[in-house]
């Protein structure tokens, strides 16, 4: 069944579908998702959007550095990526920190995606494991946990809220006439919203995005039982809220309009990064946006380096030629000892 006709079933059974389920049908449902769709390649040159990862080892070199500088005397680790996609980012993690004399006891990675878990598997020649959710989640070491992810939260589906006299009234998709139209329907949550975003002051018509699905993730990261782990996420997203809709839609490299096309399109959200800094808040963690992560954090010999090819692709991941994505990708990262 296409993903139109499974999100007109919900419409015809209950009216409406919010924006969140329609995200999450549309991206993750297992026959026909975006990221389950074994027909279109998703990431890479030949896929629908190409990852800072796609584009060159350096990135991962940047974001194990970051990890070792803050645990340097480590020489045993345990892997976690959240939602690896094709899996080039922990392979280059990998053998970065084997180059450097660690240990690597166990991998695991976050992936509901059938068709990417298949994929890793294919190209794979190192022992990996996979789980569906963080709960999931187990260790039987004392070894240092290294949880790292790369455009992960965006894909997780948000509801969208729109405030009136007052009142949150969750915007959601309905279909007349064979037209679809987005409607609002009145928030049983509206007060939980007003409280847990009261520092700001909202005006009619202002949008909200908040999303259980992440903030479940983020507890679930919270409580994995292990004696010392670092964490650092890279994603678009903003430090203050935006008041209107995030959502963006992608398919061939080129942007839609909601409704435009129902099947092979990827939907992501700017990510709430106040959101994050707030909910682990007692770990003190750091909010930095991508040029600042590749310069920290890259050697001076890729730097500082003459070579043409070099100096392009440092230039490149640290959104210097590149849409710009070293200011509006952001990275939020902590220790917890």
């Amino acid at each position: 069944m296409s993903i139109q006709k499974k999100i007109d079933t919900v419409i015809n059974s209950v009216g409406s579908i919010n924006i969140q389920d329609f995200v999450e049908i549309s991206n993750f449902d297992k026959d026909s998702g975006f990221y389950n769709n074994s027909n279109i390649e998703k990431v890479g040159k030949d896929g629908q959007f190409i990852t800072t990862p796609e584009i060159s080892s350096l990135f991962s070199m940047a974001l194990a550095n970051q990890f070792l500088k803050e645990f340097p005397r480590t020489k045993n680790v345990n892997l976690l990526e959240l939602g690896p996609g094709n899996g080039l980012l922990t392979e280059d993690i990998y053998r970065y920190l084997k180059s450097k004399n660690i240990n690597i006891n166990n991998i695991t990675l976050l992936e509901k995606s059938v068709f990417f878990k298949r994929k890793i598997l294919e190209k794979t020649k190192i022992n990996i494991n996979f789980i569906d959710s963080i709960y999931d989640y187990k260790l039987d070491n004392e070894d240092t946990l290294f949880i790292y992810s790369n455009e992960f939260f965006d894909a997780i589906g948000s509801k969208q809220f729109i405030f009136n006299n007052g009142n949150f009234n969750e915007i959601k998709i309905s279909k007349s006439n064979n037209k679809y139209f987005l409607t609002q329907n009145s928030a049983a949550i509206s007060k939980e919203l007003m409280d847990h975003y009261s520092n700001y002051k909202f005006k009619n018509n202002d949008i909200l995005e908040h999303s259980n699905l992440v903030l479940n993730i983020l507890s679930d990261i919270q409580k994995i039982n292990c004696k010392e782990y670092f964490f650092t996420t890279t994603d678009y997203g903003y430090t203050k809220l935006p008041f209107k809709s995030t959502l963006r839609l992608l398919s061939n490299h080129k942007k839609l309009d909601l409704f435009d096309k129902f099947e092979n399109v990827d939907y992501s959200f700017g990510v709430n990064f106040e959101l994050l800094m707030n909910f682990f808040s007692k770990n003190n963690p750091s909010i930095i946006n991508q040029k600042n992560l590749i310069y920290n954090n890259l050697p001076d010999e890729y730097l500082k380096s003459k070579d043409k090819n070099i100096k392009e692709i440092v230039d490149l991941i640290s959104g210097e030629k590149f849409d710009d994505i070293g200011k509006v990708f952001l990275n939020l990262s902590f220790k917890k000892k």
